[in-house]
């Protein structure tokens, strides 16, 4: 205890006030923001046909906004194939970024990045774009192959071969294919 009012003293404080300074705070208050808190941009009707009315009125307006959004990561898509054709893997990896920003439901941006990354050596980041490509659409087979490709050249060559067998199972349509990269692999080692 004593030591306690050594350090913290007797309560009294005494300031010198030559040392203490004034500070003015500078944080500005948006107030436009509060304008509106509590206003409903759209308010709904609570009669049956004004509430089916606003429904509609809200689906055909998301509807519009998801087909801008897909003309958006399509245009995105084709600038980064076409970047991908002349051999410029960093411009088309931008181009397939901003397409999955845009739109990050589509199997074929993560399969075409995947396949973009595999050109720079980005082995690790492939795995996760085939995953997710695979959880978009576990049917993939482009995603398939190309973690296979990326797991053995990371040197999980059993991983590769693993993929590469259940391949040959659920695509017996593409054999000839799958065959053909796993000789790819096969050479590359």
């Amino acid at each position: 205890m004593l030591r306690a009012e050594e350090l913290l003293g007797d309560g009294e404080k005494s300031w010198d006030e030559s040392s203490l300074k004034t500070v003015q705070n500078g944080t500005t208050i948006n107030r436009k923001a509060f304008e509106d808190l509590g206003k409903p941009k759209d308010e709904i009707p609570s009669d049956a046909a004004g509430f089916m009315a606003h429904v509609e009125r809200d689906a055909k307006q998301r509807s519009e906004a998801k087909k801008k959004e897909i003309k958006r990561s399509d245009y995105l898509k084709t600038m980064g194939n076409f970047e991908y054709r002349k051999g410029n893997y960093e411009k088309a990896l931008i181009y397939f970024n901003q397409a999955i920003d845009v739109r990050k439901d589509s199997c074929v941006l993560f399969t075409n990045r995947a396949l973009t990354k595999i050109n720079l050596g980005l082995m690790d980041e492939v795995v996760s774009d085939c995953d997710r490509a695979l959880h978009l659409n576990d049917r993939s087979l482009n995603a398939v192959l190309y973690k296979a490709e990326a797991l053995w050249e990371l040197g999980d060559t059993r991983a590769a071969e693993d993929l590469l067998e259940t391949a040959l199972k659920t695509h017996s349509d593409q054999t000839k294919r799958i065959q053909d990269y796993r000789n790819k692999l096969s050479c590359s080692r």
